[in-house]
């Protein structure tokens, strides 16, 4: 018998809604057998052959895997994969637990077992956002490594077209279930830049995360809706609720057609003023679906990748041959090249531990401190620039002596082209990120020393509110409707109307449609969104009408609370805007 409707909220992690029966996955756990320590009867050779041969299948394993994946994802999503497969190849890490059996004749698994939590623990302690991410990989591979170990078996089937209900998913779990046409994810646990997030996304599955107990709550006899755009698991949904998301996801698909005939179309407002409207890129594999897409110019360009693909700096050729490819690939279309933003939520060089990486060293801070990579850097994006679409821009400046530091580099690496007689752009454009609160105060000065603004709104809005956004104790707190932050954005954009120098928001905010509302009402020159998001912001600004929306703005501005602020902004925007959204028309 069918339960009652039960509504369940997580994180939004990938868009899409589906209806469906679910499949529950349970993790195979590898059952130890500890009864072979207790004799102390451990044959050394078999235990080292046994070791040998289940890394051997292990390597087998994902290797279908990763032929699987490359049928499904980019390049960008395929390094989870290299990741875990460099693990499995690291002979250092085999050679210790080889030595381990040998010298405490202890079986296999439990050499393996210590070594793999001493290298947990130390990733762990490393405090590090993107670090902690890969004690998830080493967990993966540690349960693969011990099911081949101990004779457990590999779980690779689930129900066709189920919805995909679990503790936790590995990104090889993703990719295996997805060739039997999962229709969505649900999990207790995971974050939206989790990697079973990130691939479902790349994937086009609804996912919705951080659940808590849901797998505990979910029968296999219930019916599922998952709806990625809210957040929500609905189990035992009454007919009016299914009739309800069947005609959504009608809908849906007549509007994502719709929406390509906003890809020609100018990014205007209604009262005809134009708001410039790029995408951020992360991957070169992006250019060519940008390009033939949109046509537009790239707001922010991450090299972070170059870094984190090697744990080091690359080197000059590397660099440009990347920055080359991307110039030539959008021209005549511009591109923001942004300086290594490493530190904080990503690696550090030099495996530097901080206990507060946010407030550490990261951005420009690294840059500054490790002078030839930073020239090398700048080298390589000069040499790219002859075409005369290129920007650089200078991420966590906190104020002008960093800028006047930068400029001296800057000149320093044109200098020495000139006399290695390389061309570059002599005018090329330079920014700097908007995302400290000391560089927001003082953007009047930090205007006169570049030629535009770059808000990263994500940043701006966790330091100014002292939240850190990751954090589930008070993630609730970090909030961009707060007062302080939107009369932080007021001062930055002032400080650059002062000096007639563009500003650009690349944050999160660009993405929200309430929010964007508001930054056209500041005076923001131009947004730069995810490429999911473009045509969805495009959509936006050309049902907003200019004059109305700095009139919203100034009104807010002079608000105390959080609450007064998003009422007033939801009631204008429904009132302006919400009707048009609802009605579907482009």
């Amino acid at each position: 018998m069918q339960g009652k409707e039960q509504i369940y909220k997580g994180l939004a992690a990938s868009k899409g809604i589906s209806i469906g029966k679910p499949f529950l996955y349970r993790a195979e756990v590898p059952n130890y057998n500890m009864d072979i320590a207790a004799t102390g009867s451990v044959s050394v050779e078999k235990e080292i052959s046994d070791y040998t041969q289940a890394i051997e299948q292990s390597i087998k394993e994902l290797k279908k895997i990763f032929a699987l994946a490359k049928e499904k994802l980019d390049d960008k999503h395929l390094q989870i994969f290299d990741a875990q497969l460099s693990f499995l190849y690291d002979n250092f890490f085999h050679s210790k637990v080889r030595s381990g059996i040998e010298e405490n004749k202890k079986p296999a698994y439990e050499i393996f077992k210590d070594e793999i939590k001493l290298l947990e623990n130390a990733i762990l302690a490393s405090g590090d956002d993107y670090m902690r991410e890969r004690v998830n990989d080493v967990e993966d591979m540690k349960n693969r490594v011990l099911r081949n170990l101990l004779k457990g078996r590999l779980v690779s089937k689930i129900t066709e077209n189920a919805i995909v209900i679990a503790k936790n998913l590995t990104p090889a779990d993703t990719i295996l279930f997805s060739n039997r046409n999962m229709l969505g994810i649900a999990t207790d646990l995971g974050g939206i830049n989790s990697h079973v997030a990130i691939i479902s996304r790349s994937l086009n599955i609804p996912a919705v995360v951080a659940m808590r107990d849901v797998s505990f709550r979910i029968n296999q006899e219930d019916i599922l809706i998952i709806d990625g755009y809210k957040g929500l698991l609905i189990s035992n949904p009454t007919e009016e609720t299914i009739q309800s998301y069947e005609r959504q996801i009608e809908k849906n698909k007549e509007f994502e057609k719709k929406l390509e005939e906003l890809e020609k179309l100018p990014s205007e407002t209604k009262d005809g003023k134009s708001i410039r409207l790029s995408t951020n890129l992360e991957f070169n594999n992006e250019v060519d679906y940008v390009v033939s897409h949109f046509g537009c110019d790239v707001g922010l360009y991450r090299t972070e990748h170059l870094f984190l693909e090697i744990g080091d700096f690359p080197d000059e050729e590397e660099q440009y041959k990347q920055y080359k490819f991307l110039a030539e690939h959008l021209y005549p279309g511009k591109v923001t090249i942004r300086t290594f933003d490493i530190g904080g939520d990503k690696i550090l060089p030099d495996a530097q531990k901080e206990s507060n990486p946010f407030l550490g060293w990261r951005g420009i801070r690294i840059s500054l401190d490790k002078k030839d990579d930073f020239l090398t850097q700048l080298r390589a994006i000069l040499r790219a620039s002859t075409g005369g679409n290129v920007k650089i821009m200078f991420p966590m400046i906190s104020g002008v002596e960093e800028v006047t530091q930068i400029i001296e580099l800057l000149n320093e690496a044109k200098a020495r082209l000139r006399t290695d007689k390389l061309r570059f752009d002599e005018n090329i454009e330079i920014g700097i990120m908007i995302e400290v609160p000391s560089a927001a105060i003082v953007a009047g000065d930090l205007a006169q020393m570049v030629d535009f603004f770059s808000i990263g709104t994500n940043d701006l809005v966790q330091y100014t509110l002292a939240v850190d956004r990751d954090s589930s104790l008070v993630c609730e707190l970090y909030e961009k409707f707060h007062p302080a932050v939107l009369r932080m954005l007021n001062i930055v954009i002032q400080g650059a109307d002062k000096h007639n120098i563009p500003v650009t928001v690349c944050g999160e905010m660009a993405s929200d449609p309430y929010a964007s509302l508001l930054l056209i009402g500041l005076g923001v020159s131009e947004l730069s969104v995810e490429a999911a998001s473009y045509l969805q912001i495009k959509r936006l600004i050309r049902l907003v009408n200019y004059e109305e929306a700095g009139k919203i703005a100034k009104k807010v501005l002079q608000m105390n609370t959080i609450k007064k602020i998003k009422d007033y902004v939801e009631q204008c925007f429904n009132k302006n805007i919400g009707e048009k959204l609802k009605s579907y028309d482009i």
